[in-house]
């Protein structure tokens, strides 16, 4: 009985991962998958509650934007709730933010932040910033996406401006449900020599930190980079 039991769930096993396959297949090749990526992210994020308001990668990024923050206006993409916002503001910075997600739009604006509801590829304005953080928003870019949205934040930023950054290390991107959450994202991930060859033409990369995600059980590349 009990080997039965675990055939019948190893058989809802692999039907689940087939059926998860399919729309990763129907989702990549659909015209539209852009738009189906924003609206499978929002749905995720507009329904995790408060469980995305803290500061990512406590205490290494605020030491890294102390260490090497510069002048005073901060674009930060894929704000959240704003926990990093509020910080920044905290230390003395003009923070603008960039977020899609409607509920965590609603949050940060609650805290009193500048959001744009948005992402950083439909983003357009005629300003320069003095620092630019994308911390775990550019993992949602598609790979085929990402130079030009690298090239459109090289001239969002002021002369030897900063940017933060954090990737997913890896090779491919689509969907998963990397914190088995039961819902699915779309991510796209990149290894180091990929990411070095995407930014040598704009940027020079000052510190670079790998990170292990325990919950997502992913590698997390953490840098920062000054305009050239």
């Amino acid at each position: 009985m009990a080997g039965h039991g675990a055939r019948a769930s190893l058989q809802a096993r692999e039907s689940l991962d087939v059926a998860v396959m399919a729309l990763k297949n129907a989702f990549l090749k659909d015209n539209n998958f852009k738009e189906m990526i924003l609206n499978v992210n929002n749905v995720f994020y507009n329904e995790s509650g408060n469980s995305f308001d803290k500061i990512p990668f406590d205490t290494l990024l605020p030491d890294l934007l102390i260490k090497y923050g510069v002048g005073q206006e901060v674009l930060e993409i894929g704000s959240g709730a704003g926990a990093l916002a509020s910080w920044l503001i905290g230390q003395g910075y003009q923070v603008s933010c960039i977020e899609p997600a409607a509920e965590l739009v609603k949050q940060a604006e609650e805290k009193g932040l500048k959001v744009h509801a948005t992402t950083i590829l439909d983003f357009e304005i005629d300003f320069q910033y003095d620092n630019i953080v994308a911390i775990s928003s550019l993992i949602h870019v598609p790979k085929a996406d990402l130079p030009a949205q690298i090239q459109k934040i090289s001239h969002l930023l002021k002369a030897h401006g900063i940017f933060f950054v954090s990737f997913i290390e890896g090779e491919d991107e689509g969907l998963e449900d990397p914190t088995k959450a039961g819902k699915l994202r779309y991510f796209a991930k990149w290894n180091e020599k990929e990411l070095d060859d995407l930014f040598s033409s704009s940027f020079v990369l000052l510190e670079n930190h790998k990170i292990y995600n325990k919950k997502m059980d992913r590698n997390f590349l953490l840098r920062v980079y000054s305009l050239k």
